[in-house]
């Protein structure tokens, strides 16, 4: 059979500038559809004069570029839901009853459990689009991926995130497609029905496969490790285990990918390598292997990383069937450009990015991987190969490691050495039981002792690990600008090693200045940047006065108030600050009043901007008719109730109000 000869990667770096682009300039269709028709006109013309040698094949290739780029505009542009006239956000009122099918139970907060829905009607009107619902814990309401449900409440917009620097969750589900919410009141505005859906059937196997295991011969931590490390459901995994295997660097272990999908991809080769007789047999082998593997994608959740890992694995078992060597270059791109083209958000997931910068630096160090791990141990050589392969893929990952999570463990290749093939024992051991769970039950039983203890003891190693905190550079501040300067100089080192000449250690050279450059200029613009900033705490009162770089916080409540101040300090570059116990005047530019649950002021006093907190017992038109300030700000630690009276209060006496509950943080520049 002969391949057609496609430039998949320059298709596929089109395809992403264009998605990029739609992202940030949200291009209208009637200009996309006329730059495809351009395009394809201008690919089509210089397509005839090539064939007919009348001119170089470079302009052809430049628009075949341009329409992968514009295709990407016009992708990107289809799968963002809101735009569609069919969303439901077109049909929403002051009251509705909403309807939908639960697709995705997440992980539950302390007050509510979490479920993605996907709407079919508003109003009885059929529509389309999704929303994270919110179902109080104390409403008892049991609710499983598949069932139907009637709301008689209105979803309302996401609200972006409420402190400065902070993960932005809204953005992160605007990401995937979901851009409203609902928050359920009472359980009485509630109906939840059982119905036969793919959800409904998908959840009902993957419940059988899930209770299969004995979950009174495994410790609740050992068998909630073991349901992610099998199936990716981390819903039930607790805080301190996810941190624990975070900080060691391990934390990919638990992410279904490449590790699982290549166990059961050779298990199933193993199993029907007999077939290999039949006239026929690659052809057999190759349909099971995808039957097998992508059924295990949709029982894990179809996420990013498992998806990426079976359209590869995918792609090389199609290559076996035509008998041609896969080129892995060829494979990885050709997946990333199924994916993008199934769902263009994929590219701004966290885990995709992780995933594919993983496997890409394991790709191109390959040959070095190689040359270095020789040795005639068998031991020796597949302890130096997993070394140098963990090594790397961190490589690889660093720079965004570095900007998501502002951490790095140098303990990770010792963390990997021990954790991966601990964790590969435990996946195989695991698969190994699933079918003795229906067949020989007791001889499961025996199975989840040995699996225990390997769980136990890689559980004991990662604590470990963790406790030697001195080898955790914690709050890194990186930017999006160092991470492409990042990368741009390991891209030139990696140019150097395929091609060690002295020359090309000037572009490495001038990478790492342009690299210092950025982190100079980020550095210098935010020491310019001092400001006054009233965060939104729930309950709690947290302020922070920055000049020249240097930051004192005011708060309550420190416990509560640091993972914000960690955000804050990390983003704004900031090396050193201290902390102070709330006080009620501040002079920042402007005088700053702040008033606590006592209620108590000095009449005397004129401040400009005035803070609220605590709920304080006042009068505020009175206040406001005797200290004549320019601005009220109520903090995160106000009653709702006492927020109303204050908003309503202030439109009436036409004096600007900012709640942080309803707007979030406030910055005074």
């Amino acid at each position: 059979m002969k391949f057609i000869k496609l430039p998949i990667v320059p298709v596929l770096a089109g395809l992403i500038i264009g998605i990029l682009t739609q992202h940030f300039y949200d291009v209208s269709l009637f200009a996309i559809l006329i730059l495809i028709f351009s395009s394809s006109l201008g690919c089509s013309i210089f397509y005839f004069l090539n064939t007919k040698k009348k001119v170089q094949s470079l302009f052809f290739e430049v628009f075949v570029i341009l329409v992968s780029v514009f295709l990407g505009v016009f992708s990107a542009y289809l799968h963002k839901e809101i735009n569609s006239k069919n969303h439901f956000s077109t049909f929403l009122s002051d009251k509705n009853i909403v309807q939908g099918i639960v697709t995705e139970k997440l992980k539950s907060t302390v007050y509510y459990n979490k479920y993605i829905v996907k709407t079919t009607s508003v109003d009885h009107q059929n529509c389309q689009g999704t929303f994270i619902f919110y179902v109080p814990k104390k409403s008892k309401k049991h609710i499983e991926v598949g069932n139907k449900i009637k709301v008689f409440e209105t979803p309302t917009l996401l609200q972006n995130s409420f402190n400065p620097h902070q993960f932005d969750y809204s953005k992160y589900l605007q990401n995937q497609n979901i851009f409203y919410e609902l928050k359920l009141k009472t359980s009485k505005t509630l109906e939840v029905s059982v119905a036969n859906n793919f959800y409904h059937y998908i959840n009902f196997i993957k419940s059988k496969l899930l209770k299969s295991y004995p979950i009174e011969s495994f410790k609740k931590d050992n068998y909630n490790l073991l349901m992610a490390l099998l199936f990716g459901e981390k819903t039930e995994l607790s805080k301190e285990i996810s941190s624990s295997y975070t900080e060691a660097g391990i934390i990919h272990i638990l992410a279904i990918s490449g590790l699982h999908i290549a166990l059961i991809y050779g298990i199933v080769l193993w199993l029907t390598k007999p077939l290999q007789r039949l006239q026929k047999g690659k052809v057999y082998i190759f349909f099971i292997s995808l039957s097998v593997l992508w059924f295990y994608a949709v029982l894990a959740g179809f996420s990013a990383s498992i998806v990426r890992a079976a359209v590869m694995f995918s792609v090389i078992a199609f290559a076996k069937i035509l008998n041609r060597q896969s080129n892995i270059y060829n494979s990885l791109a050709l997946s990333a450009l199924i994916l993008l083209l199934y769902n263009p958000n994929y590219l701004f997931d966290v885990g995709f990015q992780l995933s594919f910068a993983a496997v890409l630096s394991i790709v191109i160090f390959q040959p070095f991987v190689r040359k270095f791990s020789y040795s005639k141990y068998y031991i020796v050589r597949e302890t130096k190969a997993l070394l140098l392969i963990s090594f790397v893929a961190q490589i690889g990952v660093l720079p965004l490691t570095l900007y998501y999570f502002g951490q790095f463990p140098l303990l990770f290749l010792l963390a990997n050495l021990i954790a991966i093939p601990l964790s590969s024992v435990i996946l195989v051991l695991g698969l190994i039981m699933l079918p003795l769970n229906f067949i020989i039950p007791e001889a499961a039983t025996y199975l989840a002792v040995l699996l225990n203890a390997f769980i136990d003891w890689m559980n004991a190693f990662t604590t470990w690990i963790v406790q030697f905190d001195a080898f955790i550079i914690r709050n890194i501040a990186f930017h999006e600008i160092l991470v492409a300067l990042l990368y741009l100089i390991m891209a030139c080192v990696i140019y150097f090693v395929y091609h060690p000449k002295i020359k090309f250690m000037i572009p490495i050279l001038i990478a790492i200045i342009m690299f210092q450059m950025g982190y100079f200029f980020l550095n210098i613009t935010e020491k310019s940047n001092d400001e006054f900033v009233v965060f939104n705490v729930m309950k709690n009162n947290l302020f922070v006065e920055t000049r020249n770089n240097f930051a004192v916080f005011y708060t309550n409540n420190l416990e509560k108030s640091q993972p914000i101040i960690t955000a804050y300090t990390r983003g704004k570059f900031i090396q050193k600050y201290r902390v102070d116990s709330i006080k009620n005047v501040y002079a920042f530019k402007r005088k700053i009043l702040c008033i606590d649950s006592l209620g108590v002021y000095n009449p005397k006093q004129k401040p400009e901007i005035i803070v609220l907190a605590q709920s304080p017992k006042i009068n505020l038109e009175r206040l406001i008719s005797t200290l004549h300030p320019k601005q009220i700000i109520a903090d995160g630690s106000n009653y709702k109730s006492d927020i109303k009276l204050w908003k309503a209060t202030c439109k009436q006496e036409k004096i600007p109000f900012h709640a942080t509950a309803e707007k979030g943080f406030y910055s005074l520049k």
